[in-house]
């Protein structure tokens, strides 16, 4: 099953004081759930350039200096498994200085994507947090260690989350851009020797 990454999600963390920016939702998906900020891809746009785009429209912020996380991929069953959906996004994390941090005053509401305010860790990952979006919560295990070579899978069943998994190294997409890559190596080394 090929999946096509049309999205982006990034999270931006004062790693000093353990907070994460996090945007409440005002429109599907994930109204009034707690999120990262992201979004669709433009064409031609290079994911990097998306997420940079994208935070700077959601939260006034110019950052640059994001970390490619890795992919998220997704299937979605509804209407009794008729409908499945499914889609991707790559992830990004960045931290900004304490001082970037004191200078940005949440909560606050930048533009018509919902309420922008800092979190703690703690809060974010609690299991008794029912505002964050859930797959969130169990990603966070990773996703400040996580590479642009790491995969994480969800699955949700009629808007529940019934799997979240994380998978180190197993980006199809890396895969793809290495096999490319050693084939291109091995006919070179054909033509060097003929």
């Amino acid at each position: 099953m090929t999946v096509t990454l049309s999205y982006t999600l990034g999270f931006i963390r004062c790693k000093t004081n353990n907070k994460i920016l996090l945007l409440n939702r005002n429109k599907s998906p994930w109204m009034g759930r707690w999120n990262g900020v992201g979004g669709k891809l433009n064409p031609q746009e290079s994911a990097l350039q998306c997420i940079i785009r994208e935070t700077e429209e959601e939260t006034g912020l110019n950052l640059s200096n994001f970390i490619n996380r890795g992919i998220l991929i997704w299937k979605v069953k509804n209407d009794g498994n008729k409908n499945v959906e499914t889609g991707g996004l790559y992830l990004f994390t960045v931290d900004i200085s304490e001082e970037q941090f004191e200078n940005y005053r949440t909560p606050m509401v930048y533009n018509n994507e919902g309420i922008l305010d800092w979190k703690d860790w703690n809060w974010i990952t609690n299991d008794d947090n029912l505002g964050v979006v859930d797959n969130i919560k169990i990603i966070f295990n990773h996703l400040f260690t996580s590479s642009e070579t790491d995969l994480y899978k969800v699955k949700y069943e009629n808007n529940k989350l019934m799997s979240c998994m994380y998978y180190p190294g197993e980006n199809p997409l890396q895969k793809e851009e290495k096999e490319k890559e050693e084939k291109e190596h091995v006919q070179k080394s054909k033509n060097i020797i003929h």
